[in-house]
Order: structure tokens, then C-alpha cells, then sequence
């Protein structure tokens, strides 16, 4: 084939194109071609939806409304009484004609305020009662169903399977299982709550009462607080003899462990303390144990 030829071949194709005459491409594939859809396209495959419609997605609602307010509670008035709407809406006092169109304009505009919110509260307490006896007739339809499904008799498939179903089963099936300790079990643990509150009533009575063995120090008028002031912040608070500021010099260091366990086991350095006997240590044990007799605090 000359160039020539293959020249003038390629240019009436041109033509044919620019000029908008289709050229018809025969297909060599037996399938009918999806048109606009492609391999990459999840419809390329045929898949049967089922007859149950999809799930809607849950919308995602920017904040939240307040509930509304009941104006009708229970131990309120009755809101659409004579009485209380005559209470809050009022008539004018004043009943003589208006002077001018503004004065008569504003008492238009309030007898409708009043007339609206007469008819607002019956019609709302109108809509009250109606949904309070829809509630109840739902609520009693379910009831109904409940104990009608509860003291059904048995089915009859239940009948004739009931042989193969093993003991064990049968028992779950039934109900709980049965504890045969759930009685002293549960004497036990109200006995334990019957001593933890019994404890726990006796060491508020304790703090009460300690509570009042020392409120007769407590401060409570302004001389006593002057007078503890005055007691306190003096000029010289140590001796004479003792010339040094610091409490620990002059008051001495607060008793440590061992000097504790010594003086219960009579082991003191001072010579005072070693002779002075076991009449302050019985006297503070006596303390105690009248304390625990009489239940209650002592000085």
C-alpha cells in the first residue's frame, strides 16, 4: 500500500468524525455490557437486597432540648378552675372608656393575653388527660399480656420434648437455682448489719458525749475570748529563770516512745520519776476503766 493511499484513508476517517457520523464498533463479547458501571464499581455484581428494610442511621443531633415543665403536678390546684383562672387573670380595675386608640389598643391586647391563656390551660389539661389515658390503657394492655403469658399452659412442642431435656436444663428452665443455705445466709448477714449499725449508734453516742464533757471549756462569749487572749500573749510566757525563747528549752520536748514504754515500766532516768510509785499510772488505768462502766466520758 502506497503512503499515499494510507494518507487519504486516515483523512476521510478524520472527516467522518468531525462531522458527527457514528461509526458503529461491533462487540465481540456474548454478555450484555453494564453501562457506566465498572469493575471497580461495588454494583458490578448483582446482589439481591433482602426484604427487610435497612436500619436507619442515628442522626447525630447537635445538644439536647430541656424536658418540659408539668403544669399540672399532682398536689397543685386545679388549674382549670373557676377560681384559679379567675386569680390569674384578673380584670382591670379601672372599667371606664379609653381616652385615646393606645389606651384602647393595650386593653385589647390584654384581654387576649387573658383569653389565650384561659383557653391554653383547658385545652392543655384537656390534652393531659387524654395522653394520662392512653399511658394507662398501654400499660394495662401490657399487664394483661404479661400474666396471660405467664400462666400459659404448656405448649405442646414443651410437651413432647420435655423427656430429652436433661435434669440439669429442666432446672434452669424452671427458675433460679434453688439455695438450699440462702436462709441462715441471709440471718447471717442481718445480724452483721444489726452489729455494724449497733457499733456504730454506740460511737455517735460516745462522740456526743465527749462532745459535751468538753464544750464546757469551749468559747463562747467575747470576755471569756478576751480573757484567753490576755492569758496568752503576755510579755515574759517562760519563767524569769529561763532566759531562752525556744518552747522545746523551756517546756521541754514532747514525751517520746521510750519514755512512754519507761515510765508503764517504771524504768525512768530521774530519780523523781523512778520513786514516785504507780499511783499516777493506776490512776489514769481507774480513769479508763470508769469511762468503759459509766459509757461515757470523765474529767
Amino acid at each position: 500500500m502506497s503512503p499515499s493511499l494510507l494518507a487519504r484513508s486516515l483523512g476521510s476517517l478524520t472527516r467522518c468524525r468531525c462531522s458527527g457520523t457514528s461509526i458503529l464498533i461491533r462487540s465481540f463479547s456474548t454478555s450484555h455490557p453494564l453501562l457506566a458501571i465498572g469493575p471497580v464499581n461495588p454494583k458490578f455484581i448483582e446482589v439481591p437486597t433482602t426484604p427487610q428494610p435497612q436500619a436507619r442511621l442515628k442522626l447525630d443531633i447537635k445538644g439536647t432540648l430541656p424536658p418540659p415543665r408539668n403544669i399540672f403536678p399532682p398536689r397543685a390546684l386545679r388549674k382549670t378552675s373557676k377560681k384559679y383562672l379567675d386569680a390569674v387573670t384578673k380584670e382591670p380595675k379601672n372599667q371606664a372608656e379609653p381616652t385615646n386608640d393606645y389606651v384602647a389598643w393595650k386593653r385589647r391586647m390584654a384581654a387576649s393575653r387573658r383569653a389565650n391563656l384561659r383557653e391554653g390551660l383547658v385545652e392543655l389539661y384537656k390534652r393531659k388527660k387524654v395522653h394520662d389515658g392512653e399511658v394507662a390503657v398501654r400499660s394495662k394492655a401490657k399487664g394483661e399480656a404479661r400474666e396471660k403469658r405467664l400462666h400459659a399452659p404448656q405448649r405442646e412442642d414443651e410437651r413432647l420434648t420435655n423427656p430429652t431435656i436433661k435434669e440439669a436444663n429442666r432446672i434452669l428452665q424452671s427458675g433460679p437455682v434453688p439455695d438450699p443455705n440462702r436462709t441462715p445466709r441471709v440471718a447471717e448477714m442481718a445480724a452483721r448489719v444489726q452489729a455494724k449499725e449497733a457499733a456504730r449508734e454506740e460511737q455517735r453516742r460516745n462522740a456526743l458525749h465527749t462532745l459535751y464533757m468538753q464544750a464546757r471549756s469551749f468559747i463562747t462569749t467575747e470576755e471569756q475570748f478576751d480573757a484567753v487572749i490576755e492569758k496568752i500573749f503576755v510579755d515574759s510566757p517562760h519563767d524569769p529563770g529561763h532566759m531562752s525563747d525556744n518552747i522545746w528549752v523551756v517546756m521541754g520536748a514532747p514525751p517520746t516512745i521510750q519514755d512512754m514504754l519507761s515510765a508503764v515500766n517504771n524504768t525512768q532516768k530521774s530519780a523523781v520519776a523512778y520513786h514516785s510509785g504507780p499511783a499516777p499510772l493506776t490512776g489514769e488505768r481507774m480513769k479508763k476503766i470508769a469511762e468503759e462502766l459509766t459509757g461515757g466520758k470523765m474529767d
